[in-house]
């Protein structure tokens, strides 16, 4: 997957700090997360792990690791997938899930989230009778990153 020098050029510029064309090695995840990228911290670590270069990090440098942590990212999920996910804890069929048990899902399954991560997610959130809406809640947070296929 090659990504478009275009982009890639946006976010170094965007990232580089002190004007040589290069970024940090620690605004690599913010770069690749800028880039579209979803990796996990296990993933983001295993890179930094194994990466040879020196506190800045080149395009030439970037775009391997663009490549390989895009190839363990795989696609992105779909507003459509995350419905169907959260619709197995709408106990009622009304299209809404128990704050509780989002709370739960999003701190301990997975990706943990911290609570003030948890807070930032639910921030602005209509939570009535201590349920959440799931279009609501996923239309706040996952309209930006679908594909333009599943739209």
């Amino acid at each position: 997957m090659q990504p478009p020098m275009e982009e890639i050029n946006d976010v170094f510029h965007f990232h580089d700090t002190v004007g040589d064309g290069k970024i940090a090695a620690a605004q690599l995840p913010a770069a690749l997360r800028a880039m579209m990228l979803n990796p996990t911290e296990a993933l983001l670590a295993e890179v930094m792990k194994t990466r040879k270069g020196g506190p800045r990090v080149s395009v030439d440098e970037f775009v391997p690791i663009y490549k390989k942590v895009a190839d363990a990212c795989g696609r992105a999920a779909t507003i459509k997938e995350f419905q169907t996910l959260l619709s197995h804890f709408d106990r009622e069929g009304n299209g809404q899930i128990m704050l509780v048990e989002l709370r739960n899902m999003l701190q301990n399954g997975g990706e943990k989230l911290t609570n003030q991560e948890v807070e930032q997610l639910l921030f602005g959130m209509e939570i009535i009778e201590g349920k959440v809406n799931i279009n609501q809640f996923l239309n706040n947070h996952l309209q930006m990153g679908e594909s333009k296929e599943e739209k």
